[in-house]
């Protein structure tokens, strides 16, 4: 799959899915990865509260682990030749 028919189809699955509270939105990048091979980073972009306070957010941050590898499957089954790598980001 080209990007052209990827990228809709993952905007799509992002605008589908409930946040968790510890995230305020998400953005992504398609490219390559270190081994040239197609890749999506995306985003997650922290609420400032939860980044401020990460370390002491057990729980959260679980709850966060937990998102980021369904997010990562869900991408992985629109079977587009894509890795996945979700990332943690900061609010600007």
């Amino acid at each position: 799959m080209d990007e052209q028919e990827f990228e809709p189809k993952l905007r799509e699955l992002l605008a589908s899915l409930e946040l968790p509270s510890s995230v305020s939105t998400t953005r992504y990048e398609i490219g390559i990865d270190h081994v040239g091979e197609p890749a999506v980073r995306v985003f997650l972009v922290l609420d400032p509260d939860f980044a401020a306070n990460f370390d002491k957010e057990k729980l959260r941050r679980k709850e966060l682990q937990q998102f980021s590898f369904e997010l990562s499957s869900k991408i992985l089954e629109l079977e587009s030749g894509y890795f996945p790598f979700v990332r943690l980001d900061e609010a600007a």
